[in-house]
């Protein structure tokens, strides 16, 4: 007898791009309050009631609690013995850390991505930029974060290398995390640029000069995220 099929996801292991609806409920909690964490609607530091999260995303306590220890091995929430969980704030020297690793990692990825890349997506990129213009003239921060996830992890899509691809998404995820100060208006003009860069050396199948913007791309978060 044939197996059934297993649900596609994505490198990240949050279910975008699925219907949510049809998910297990474990997964359903997962992708609920890790959208929470990255939106910030839950901060960085702060505390996690589960009762209250159960009830306020309508399911019950053994989900939640699978999705917050799942996240905690992700490093997004923080379990400490006897006091529950918090939502984990990153420390000034794993920040640097994150970008370091980063930095080793998104240009070998990108250079995979060039190698397999496909009109389609770069369509999709192309869109994801156009996006992340809108969303700087409306001065749209959140909406911003999210186009600049996006494109990211549809370029570790696109690498091919389901590993890497997976690794790269939490050390960005993680990263994310401190994205929550307030920002110079500078910065997040320049973040859109640097996609836009990026995008031109993809469309001309520009492999080396795509890797080279890459880590000037992610090298550049230090500068614009910290001061």
């Amino acid at each position: 007898m044939p197996r059934p099929s297993k649900t596609s996801r994505s490198p990240a292991g949050d279910g975008a791009g699925h219907d949510v609806s049809a998910l297990s409920l474990g997964e359903q909690a997962y992708v609920a309050v890790k959208k929470l964490i990255l939106s910030h609607e839950l901060r960085p530091g702060e505390h996690i009631n589960v009762a209250q999260l159960c009830e306020r995303l309508g399911l019950g306590r053994s989900p939640v609690h699978l999705a917050t220890h799942r996240l905690a091995r992700e490093g997004l929430v923080e379990i400490l013995p006897r006091k529950g969980m918090l939502v984990k704030a990153e420390t000034l020297d794993g920040f640097l850390e994150l970008i370091a690793a980063r930095q080793l990692v998104e240009p070998f990825l990108t250079g995979l991505a060039v190698d397999n890349m496909r009109p389609e997506i770069v369509e999709q990129l192309q869109a994801l930029v156009a996006t992340g213009w809108e969303r700087y003239r409306q001065k749209d921060h959140q909406g911003g974060m999210e186009v600049d996830r996006r494109f990211h992890h549809l370029l570790y899509d696109t690498a091919g290398n389901r590993t890497l691809a997976e690794f790269a998404a939490l050390l960005l995820d993680r990263s994310m995390l401190l994205w929550f100060r307030p920002k110079v208006d500078a910065a997040e003009r320049a973040n859109v640029a640097e996609l836009e860069d990026l995008l031109d050396c993809i469309r001309r199948g520009d492999r080396e000069g795509a890797v080279r913007t890459m880590e000037a791309h992610v090298g550049s978060i230090r500068r614009k995220y910290l001061g």
